[in-house]
């Protein structure tokens, strides 16, 4: 087939579909509907501040900026970047972020921050207080249609428009494909990656900057036994045998350290941006 004959956004389309299939998900939020799995989310992010710096810097943002975070999460970088600019909207789907969200930014004193509960596909435009300088979205691209969900972003952006995304399988994703087949019969299939985005984007006369990044993730666990149960909900573990299963694979690349249990990896990941005039 020729290439210029494929319709990345429906290769975007089908692995997204196929991932959520795999895990049992009618949707990328879902996962964060509780308030628990938000704040460990946050507590999580906040032990990495430098990559909160990385993504400032990369925006380039002042006092008089206004900004759009689509898929916010608890605010991890809408609450400071708040902090620092004339005005940020924060659209975020999931219950649990929202709730953290809100209470993170007023822990924080700030008070210029506009958040929408609703999923980026079902945003009107018109809804939200734009324009605004740069759009950006960090690593909250799950979403079934990506052609439109960056027609959006353009449409509403008056300078830039900037895209963070995973270029491979992520260290959480990579324990999924190895355990996958074990526990549920059947491989695991991985979301879409920065090669089908960047496809998608040409396609659409777009021709972003791109900056590759290695970034290290890390979870940590009071005890061994959190650290089953945490996972037996996130890979659907029922049974006893899978469970077992489970215990193996944890028990070999679980690290005790200062009596926690911490799992660990790297990951490439990418930076796109482009100026909205190469918007369509």
């Amino acid at each position: 087939m020729d290439i210029h004959e494929i319709d990345w956004n429906e290769v975007w389309k089908d692995l997204h579909e196929q991932n959520l299939s795999r895990r049992r998900k009618g949707e990328c939020a879902s996962i964060w509907e509780s308030r628990e799995s938000a704040l460990e989310f946050l507590e999580r992010s906040n032990k990495n501040p430098q990559r909160v710096a990385k993504v400032f810097s990369d925006l380039g943002v002042g006092p008089a900026s206004r900004v759009l975070d689509v898929g916010a999460g608890p605010g991890t970088l809408a609450v400071p970047l708040a902090s620092l600019c004339a005005h940020v909207t924060a659209v975020e789907p999931a219950a649990g972020m929202v709730e953290v969200m809100k209470e993170f930014a007023q822990k924080e004193g700030v008070e210029n921050l506009e958040i929408v509960s609703k999923r980026w596909e079902d945003i009107d435009p018109a809804e939200l207080s734009g324009p605004y300088d740069v759009v950006f979205a960090s690593y909250s691209l799950g979403m079934p249609d990506i052609r439109a969900a960056v027609e959006k972003m353009c449409k509403l952006a008056t300078k830039r428009v900037c895209l963070y995304w995973f270029l491979g399988s992520s260290p959480w994703e990579q324990w999924m494909i190895d355990l996958w087949p074990a526990l549920h019969g059947q491989e695991y299939r991985s979301g879409p990656k920065a090669d089908v985005l960047f496809h998608v984007l040409y396609d659409m006369g777009i021709y972003p900057n791109m900056e590759t990044l290695q970034l290290s993730y890390t979870r940590t666990f009071p005890d061994f036994d959190a650290a089953v149960e945490n996972f037996k909900r996130e890979y659907h573990v029922e049974t006893d045998a899978q469970e077992k299963i489970l215990r193996e694979y944890l028990s070999s690349v679980l690290k005790e350290e200062g009596g926690e249990f911490v799992l660990s990896g790297n990951s490439m990941r990418v930076k796109l941006w482009w100026e909205v005039d190469q918007c369509a």
